[in-house]
């Protein structure tokens, strides 16, 4: 059942991905997130998009890469397992891989993964000594 905040949820997304395009989330300026030597390789960091969507960004020897952390399937919030390395719903156990862009594992109670869209991605970058909004 869809509940008042996920419905929230949600609509901010559309609505975002609607003015943003590509399912992708960014900040025309850029806004610094936290300081790079906070967030070790391998580690994430979770942080709020200025719309107030959740967001998670995740540190790599590549560099650095964020998703939006609302469910793709009834706006659920997706958070991170750190010992399966997926991103996973807290509504029904839909799952995510953060290092293959975000794409569905597994669909909402185990049903096929193509029920539901990748997580939307955030525009970041490594700015000096910070991790901002590209």
């Amino acid at each position: 059942m869809l509940n008042r905040r996920s419905a929230l949820r949600l609509a901010i997304a559309s609505t975002s991905a609607a003015i943003f395009g590509s399912g992708t989330f960014a900040n025309a300026a850029s806004k610094n997130i936290v300081k790079l030597s906070k967030v070790k390789v391998g580690g994430s960091h979770t942080f709020q998009l200025a719309n107030g969507a959740p967001a998670m960004l995740f540190r790599t020897k590549a560099g650095v890469f964020a998703y939006q952390t609302i469910c793709t399937h009834q706006g659920g919030d997706v958070k991170y397992l750190a010992a399966g390395k997926l991103l996973v719903c807290d509504l029904h156990k839909a799952s995510f891989d953060p290092f293959a862009s975000g794409k569905v594992v597994k669909g909402p109670d185990g049903s096929s993964a193509s029920t539901i869209s990748p997580l939307p991605t955030v525009k970041v970058k490594v700015s000096g000594a910070w991790i901002a909004l590209s």
